[in-house]
């Protein structure tokens, strides 16, 4: 358990592995199997282990570039196809693997009056009905569309690392909230910068290189299931 003071102004949130036991690859398997022909999925599922290992490798030496080859994968689908399994890809991916400690966490907060941010890498087209359901702003990566196809290029950069920190930064100005009355919850080492940026930071489920640093630090640390 935290002690937090009551009547935060924000909670901001990770998405993948702090509020939900989900990744980004994982919708993009579903969208693919939805639209391809079983032939065409099994070739591309074949293939898949390798790429999974180039974006392993890649996400250690730079996350945002490989955030960036896994979206690349959405070229040429489009904005109908999308927006026809957004639910159901919310559903699968995400609402069924949310965490019921962090949901009550959420819950709690808003009882507080507490703005709740999600703040995410994972595409917003996914992550909307997530927000919608948590009355939630949200802060995540979005694909460049161009005549209702996507490019498989991101807009702008990828809610990524210092990124992260930058929108925190940016949505608590614009909002007039004070980061020194606002606290943030991430699970990994590139959550670090958004953690951070706020007074009140806590590591959920951490990984390795995030452990050392809330232990450094005298961070909160919690494993939610």
């Amino acid at each position: 358990m935290i002690n937090l003071p009551k009547n935060l102004h924000a909670a901001y949130f990770d998405v993948d592995g702090t509020l939900t036991k989900s990744n980004i690859v994982e919708p993009l398997m579903f969208i693919k199997k939805q639209l391809l022909s079983p032939s065409m999925y099994k070739l591309w599922k074949a293939v898949l282990p390798f790429r999974f290992i180039y974006w392993t490798v890649l996400d250690k030496i730079n996350r945002e570039m490989s955030t960036a080859s896994i979206y690349r994968q959405y070229k040429g689908i489009t904005v109908e196809e999308m927006t026809t399994l957004q639910y159901q890809c919310y559903e699968e991916n995400y609402k069924k693997k949310h965490y019921s400690k962090a949901f009550e966490t959420v819950h709690s907060f808003k009882e507080q009056g507490t703005q709740i941010v999600l703040v995410s890498g994972s595409l917003d087209i996914f992550l909307q009905p997530l927000a919608t359901e948590l009355d939630a702003a949200l802060i995540a990566t979005c694909l460049e569309i161009k005549d209702g196809i996507y490019t498989g290029e991101i807009t702008g950069r990828a809610v990524s690392g210092k990124q992260k920190a930058e929108l925190v930064n940016e949505h608590a100005h614009k909002n007039q909230l004070n980061l020194e009355n606002c606290a943030s919850f991430g699970n990994s080492t590139d959550d670090i910068p958004m953690l951070c940026s706020v007074k009140y930071p806590v590591a959920i489920n951490p990984d390795r290189g995030l452990i050392s640093i809330a232990k450094k630090n005298n961070w909160d640390t919690l494993i939610w299931s």
